[in-house]
């Protein structure tokens, strides 16, 4: 996932946390109720989660981190499962390695390879899973070493085993890649093939394509993703597949040598500014994705690179195209009602 930041500290052992009932609610990977539309839950979107509800079907609430130890840190969205709860929606509970300062390949390493620390996180998952009725677990693993890549499979495979001995799922977040190179040092450490045998969904990170940390481009480009996903389900089931999207663009301070002027911008920040700006940019031919050179206020120059409503609709078909379980929204809070309606057209 993109670099976000949640509120932190320990789970404490006593903590009692609220049980929720979701025996009945629709299996979410039954293709009979049409593709998954899995929103990302942050901090944020409570007010998102309240009015956009009807248009997604599956949340996963990304609020927990591992220690190196094992330990989880973060909080258990109260609120926000019991919204799920009233719109007979269920609900994964997101795991990653993001730590105190950002992705954190230690903390990967850690955990896979220390027995003491591995059983510890699965044990911490699944209880946190059982104790408040998620419908299983989502592993987001990031910068994990190319070194690591069958410790990160095996995690996936024993994790699973322990979930589905109490009817729980895995879900696994993977970044986007159009080959297979083990050394990669981004993407090396994700077995497709190995990590889609074991898991019951495969979210695959088509997003981040371009960020702040390199030139200006897409954050999504749909040639990318196209090429991601023609490699994706040569590994991996494709009924496993979800396919993501960004409900953001990224802005680039062009007079800043550091760019730390520069950042990500939500759906709604871009439409506030294209309407300040009273020009929409032009739309690369490749990638489909828009693109706003601007000079702000201050006299600096500005390049954005972000989706509208027919990018959207045109990367949504791609589920169609290669026949995915279904689509992934990063994250829920950065957008309005023209982001779903095109989504959900595109999906048509």
């Amino acid at each position: 996932m993109i670099i976000r930041k949640i509120a932190a500290g320990l789970l404490a052992a006593a903590l009692i946390l609220t049980s929720r009932k979701t025996s009945g609610l629709a299996d979410s990977n039954n293709a009979d109720t049409g593709p998954i539309v899995l929103g990302y839950y942050t901090d944020q979107s409570d007010a998102s989660l309240e009015r956009y509800h009807n248009r997604f079907n599956l949340l996963a609430t990304d609020t927990l981190n591992t220690d190196a130890q094992g330990n989880l840190v973060g909080f258990i969205p109260e609120k926000a499962l019991a919204a799920a709860d009233r719109y007979g929606m269920n609900a994964y509970a997101l795991v990653s390695n993001y730590g105190e300062n950002g992705w954190d390949g230690d903390i990967a390493r850690d955990v896979l390879h220390k027995p003491a620390a591995k059983i510890r996180l699965i044990r911490n998952m699944l209880d946190i899973v059982r104790d408040n009725d998620y419908v299983g677990i989502n592993i987001d693993f990031e910068e994990v070493r190319p070194e690591d890549r069958e410790a990160l499979s095996r995690f996936v495979r024993d994790t699973a085993r322990e979930m589905r001995k109490f009817g729980k799922k895995t879900m696994v977040s993977v970044p986007a890649k159009t080959g297979d190179d083990p050394e990669n040092g981004w993407s090396g450490a994700f077995d497709y093939e190995a990590i889609g045998s074991h898991a019951d969904l495969v979210q695959v990170m088509t997003y981040d394509e371009h960020g702040i940390w390199g030139e200006p481009g897409s954050a999504a480009g749909l040639n990318w993703i196209d090429a991601s996903l023609k490699f994706a389900v040569t590994e991996v089931d494709s009924s496993k597949l979800l396919a993501g999207v960004p409900a953001y663009g990224n802005d680039w301070n062009l007079s800043d040598p550091t760019d730390q002027s520069g950042g990500m911008m939500a759906w709604t920040e871009v439409r506030t500014l294209i309407r300040e700006l009273n020009t929409a940019g032009t739309r690369n031919a490749e990638s489909k994705s828009m693109m706003l050179r601007y000079t702000a206020d201050n006299g600096d120059k500005h390049a954005m690179w972000y989706e509208d409503e027919y990018s959207i609709k045109l990367k949504a078909r791609l589920v169609e195209k290669y026949g995915l379980a279904g689509i992934s929204v990063y994250a829920l809070g950065m957008e309005d009602q023209s982001f779903w309606t095109a989504l959900r057209t595109g999906l048509k």
